[in-house]
Formats: structure tokens, C-alpha cells, sequence
């Protein structure tokens, strides 16, 4: 069950990042600098959301069909891991960093909240970091230890296969849903030129 709540969790937080992300998306296309690599930090974190509930499923129905030997499920959330965790980190520390450039020049209950989450958020993951790429190293390892050459390489390139559709799939969504989003707030350029073209 609590795992049920952590991925129903990871889903609805990484789609409302889109749906934020989303109707600032084009404004920071407009803009660039600090405030695109916020918007692409945002996707990169949400799409890394996704892909951590796809993985989840797709090794669920292929380990109740009988198609997922444990070694492979290991290897491939391994895998995944050491994919995820350099983006993830990177990713977090930007987005803990403007947390708190806003919660000191507005010090609000809201920002000072974000501020404090996100900050517990990226210590947990550094934390975490330490011991889980060693581990995960070894798990991917593990896939090469078969009884021989061709057992180990076709366990491994199941195993890639797994985690490379897992991150192909929340990137899928991810770009599918800011899409859907973007322009949702309307630009101040796009505001004047609608106002000039009418007085035109």
C-alpha cells in the first residue's frame, strides 16, 4: 500500500510539474537563461517521475507473467538508477537553489515551505546517492554473471531494454503534456500585438 501511495505520489506531482511547466514554457523560450534551464529542469525532474511509475509497471506485468527473472528486475532498476541519479541531483540542486533565492526576497509562508521541502528533498537524494550507485553498479554487474557468455548478454540487454523503455516513456508523456499546456498564459508580447493588430 505504501507503495501504491509513493507512485500515485511520483505520477500526480510529476503531471502537475508539466501542467506548471507548461504554461511557462513558451515565455521562457522567449526569455532564455536562468528561466529556461528552470523549465527544463522542471520537465527533466517530471519526466524522471514518470519513468520511476512506467519502470514500476512494466517490471510488475512482465514479473506476474513470468517473463522477469529477478536478476534481469534488479538489473534493470539498477541500470535505471545510474541513468536517473547524475540528471536527478543536478536537476534538484537548481530547482533548491532558486527555492531559496524566492523564498529571501519574498519571504512568504509558501516559498519558505518550498524552500524547506526541496532542500530535504536533495539532501535525502545526495544521501541516498552515496550508497545506491555502489549498489547499483553491483546489481547491473550481476547481469553478467551468468552460466555463460550468451546467458549474461542476453539478461543484460533485457535489462537495458527495460530501463530504456521506462525513460523513453516518461519522456514521451512528459513532452506530450507540455505541449498540451503550453500557452495556457498568455505572454505579454503575444497580449500588445493582439492590442495593436485590433487598433491597426
Amino acid at each position: 500500500m505504501t507503495l501504491l501511495f509513493i507512485l500515485a505520489l511520483n505520477f500526480a506531482v510529476s503531471w502537475f510539474n508539466c501542467y506548471s511547466i507548461g504554461g511557462i514554457w513558451t515565455e521562457s523560450k522567449a526569455l532564455g537563461g536562468f528561466p529556461r534551464l528552470l523549465a527544463w529542469c522542471g520537465a527533466i525532474q517530471a519526466a524522471i517521475g514518470f519513468s520511476s511509475v512506467f519502470g514500476f509497471l512494466m517490471g510488475y506485468a512482465l514479473h506476474v507473467t513470468g517473463h522477469l527473472p529477478p536478476q534481469v528486475a534488479t538489473g534493470a532498476m539498477s541500470l535505471w538508477y545510474l541513468l536517473v541519479i547524475v540528471p536527478l541531483l543536478g536537476t534538484g540542486l537548481i530547482i533548491t537553489i532558486q527555492s531559496w533565492i524566492a523564498a529571501f526576497r519574498e519571504r512568504s509562508l509558501l516559498n519558505m515551505g518550498t524552500a524547506a521541502y526541496n532542500t530535504f528533498a536533495q539532501l535525502h537524494n545526495m544521501y541516498g546517492a552515496i550508497d545506491g550507485i555502489a549498489d547499483a553498479m553491483s546489481g547491473v554487474g550481476r547481469l553478467f554473471d551468468g552460466d555463460s557468455e550468451d546467458s549474461g548478454g542476453a539478461l543484460a540487454l533485457f535489462a537495458i531494454a527495460l530501463a530504456v523503455a521506462a525513460l523513453a516513456s516518461g519522456i514521451v508523456l512528459t513532452v506530450i503534456l507540455i505541449r498540451r499546456y503550453a500557452g495556457r498564459l498568455p505572454l505579454p508580447q503575444r497580449e500588445v500585438s493582439k492590442t495593436a493588430a485590433r487598433y491597426a
